[in-house]
């Protein structure tokens, strides 16, 4: 990473990676490659390659990635001059400036251009666009490599095969080299004197200057829809991002919702299931109330005073056998109403002789809360027992 190198301008849908290819003219042009990644602050190196075969870099560079080229080799001219004064007319002679790019850098002392015909590069131009590449920026020359002395501490830097000297910062001189190998370290990153042009053109492409001054009105399209691309491609993602997610959320919503709606409708079956038990029991607690009412059991008197009141007053000579409160009219059978006879209990005992029932059911008449008795039945059993049956009436 190049950590040294920050990024203070912050552009809308930047791009996340650039081309930059170096085209060296001559009868083969050259074609020297590198691809950068720009991450967060910082540029790393992704790639680099050289070839002579325009297939080749076809098959590397991805159409998607915004391209930046830089001109060097024959035909150009690479001239330090005067800042002073007609110094183009000096170097043109009695050519016109339309049929050139001129790419220069000003300095208080002294320029240095590069000058080469419209008609060398607009054939490149032109080939990349025929194969649907966006280039977007452009160098001509070795001087653009002033902009990587602010990654160096040398006094000096070989961009491309020339050396350019500094003194305070300021370009100097530059001097042509021949056949000569440089490498540099910038942390993790390696830059050699053939990239370093390449490198700095993305760098005023990124962080431009105001020391150079070229045409690039005729990229300004270009420019125009790489970052059009860009937003489309950015809006597109952050569409597709959203549209994504409302469909995760509305499918979790769904099965959240889903399971809400199952377990409420299983409360709500318990819940009528409960309540329909609740009906039935009410409605039986209902049944067996007025059965107990009819049978006269709710009575308080009934169960305790009267039994009470029978019980103390049987003599002693007088055996009791049974006693049936409330006895049924009839025979109990399946799927038939249950008929009580009502306040009324039915005794049956023995007795030695007559004598003492007939004195006990005397005494059981004086009873206010009697209304009625009646001797049902009265025979000898084989013991010569007297039994009996009584029928009490209460009020």
């Amino acid at each position: 990473m190049l950590e040294q190198i920050k990024n203070n301008i912050v552009k809308p849908f930047q791009e996340k990676q650039y081309a930059i290819i170096g085209i060296v003219l001559g009868d083969t042009p050259i074609y020297n490659v590198l691809i950068v990644d720009k991450k967060s602050d910082a540029l790393s190196v992704e790639n680099s390659f050289s070839t002579e075969d325009f297939d080749v870099v076809k098959d590397k560079v991805n159409t998607s990635v915004p391209l930046l080229l830089n001109f060097y080799g024959k035909g150009i001219i690479n001239k330090q001059v005067s800042a002073k004064g007609n110094y183009l007319k000096e170097v043109l002679f009695n050519a016109s400036i339309d049929d050139f790019y001129i790419y220069e850098l000003h300095q208080n002392q002294q320029n240095f251009i590069s000058i080469v015909r419209k008609d060398v590069l607009e054939k490149f131009f032109a080939l990349f666009l025929e194969s649907k590449y966006l280039v977007v920026d452009y160098s001509i020359g070795p001087f653009i490599g002033t902009l990587f002395k602010g990654l160096s501490n040398t006094s000096s830097i070989i961009s491309a095969d020339y050396e350019l000297s500094f003194e305070e910062n300021y370009l100097i001189e530059a001097q042509k080299q021949d056949a000569i190998t440089k490498e540099y370290i910038l942390g993790e990153e390696k830059i050699n004197n053939t990239q370093v042009p390449l490198f700095s053109t993305l760098l005023h492409y990124l962080y431009p200057s105001d020391d150079f001054s070229y045409d690039a009105e005729f990229l300004k399209e270009n420019k125009k829809e790489n970052v059009l691309k860009k937003a489309f491609n950015t809006v597109a993602t952050v569409l597709g991002i959203f549209f994504l997610s409302a469909l995760l959320i509305s499918y979790l919503l769904l099965n959240y919702y889903n399971d809400k709606y199952v377990s409420y409708e299983s409360q709500l079956y318990n819940l009528n299931d409960t309540y329909n038990q609740v009906k039935k029991l009410e409605s039986e607690k209902e049944n067996k109330t007025k059965i107990l009412q009819e049978s006269g059991i709710l009575n308080q008197n009934f169960l305790s005073f009267y039994m009470y009141r029978i019980v103390n007053s049987i003599p002693d000579n007088v055996g009791l056998n049974s006693m049936k409160i409330n006895p049924t009219q009839k025979k109990i059978k399946n799927f038939e109403k249950i008929i009580f006879e009502t306040n009324t209990i039915i005794i049956n005992g023995n007795s030695s002789s007559s004598m003492p029932i007939n004195s006990w059911v005397k005494e059981l008449k004086k009873e206010k809360w009697i209304s009625k008795i009646e001797i049902l039945d009265f025979s000898k059993s084989r013991n010569k027992k007297s039994e009996f049956t009584l029928k009490i009436v209460v009020q």
